[in-house]
């Protein structure tokens, strides 16, 4: 079955004369014919009653008549859409970060550059720390919001700082230790500490977590897999979370309390380059208003 034999039918069907219906289709008269005895042999039916007079369109062609229409019209709206292709207006914006977490900072960004950019496409990868450089380095991603890597790590690219973040520890509002301003090296001492896994760790936070434990024994550590699995864990009373201090993603049913001899993180954006990418510039300059606004 193909679409000049379901055109031959339908001409026929309308005119009710193989004649006609050549003269519209701009055929012979034995092309129609020999096509509508393609199709009735396919479909194993007879469509049309023939004599030398008129031509009469049977049961079976009535039956048939709408399914030829519709399945033609698909076909034709499928070769349209073809020859005439849509354009694809959506503007893409790649963000990468290491935690899941982090996305809760963007919503407010991403509706003010939603709102210059109708077409904005924002897309976001989420995974582990050297693999998420990697797309970077391959500019499969546009920016990359992040703590500021130090010592052997090398990233290409350019940063530039956001915010400076405290390193807190977080616990119940109800805890004993939730009235405290600072959380000191005794505090922490009395307290099972609740970790980021090493792998899944900047280097940043990693070099404060080491010095928290030294010396301590491995039954007052647990490490966790991610920093919603660490607040779920110090919420549930099962030891202080050590996190960097976001006031956005703050829980009003925790304490967020620094902790006394360490230094803020850097957090910021890792990008190529900024030249020729509005997107880009103008997420930047969001992104430093927002981080500003909450310090």
């Amino acid at each position: 079955m193909n679409t000049f034999q379901l055109t031959c039918f339908l001409t026929v069907a309308e005119t009710l004369s193989f004649a006609k219906a050549a003269r519209l289709l701009n055929v012979t008269q034995p092309a129609v014919t020999h096509q509508i005895h393609s199709l009735e042999g396919e479909l194993n039916a007879q469509l049309f009653k023939r004599t030398t007079r008129s031509v009469e369109i049977t049961q079976e062609g009535l039956i048939f008549l709408n399914d030829a229409k519709n399945v033609l019209n698909i076909i034709t709206l499928a070769k349209k859409r073809f020859e005439e292709p849509v354009v694809d207006e959506r503007q893409f914006f790649s963000i990468g970060c290491h935690s899941h977490n982090e996305l809760h900072l963007l919503p407010g960004i991403l509706r003010q550059m939603a709102d210059s950019c109708p077409m904005l496409n924002p897309v976001f990868q989420v995974v582990p720390f050297q693999h998420l450089y990697q797309l970077l380095d391959e500019e499969a991603v546009d920016v990359i919001i992040a703590f500021q890597e130090k010592g052997q790590k090398k990233i290409g690219g350019i940063y530039k700082e956001l915010a400076q973040v405290r390193i807190t520890g977080i616990l119940p509002a109800t805890h004993p230790l939730a009235e405290k301003e600072l959380l000191d090296e005794d505090d922490l001492q009395t307290q099972r500490l609740l970790l980021l896994d090493p792998q899944r760790c900047p280097d940043s936070l990693n070099m404060v977590q080491h010095k928290l434990t030294t010396e301590r024994a491995v039954s007052d550590l647990l490490m966790c897999g991610s920093a919603d699995a660490s607040v779920t864990l110090a919420k549930a009373g099962f030891g202080i979370a050590i996190q960097p201090d976001f006031p956005a993603l703050r829980d009003p049913t925790l304490a967020y309390i620094p902790i006394n001899g360490t230094e803020p993180l850097s957090y910021g954006a890792y990008y190529k380059t900024a030249s020729g990418k509005p997107l880009l510039k103008d997420f930047l300059l969001l992104c430093k208003k927002y981080f500003s606004s909450i310090d």
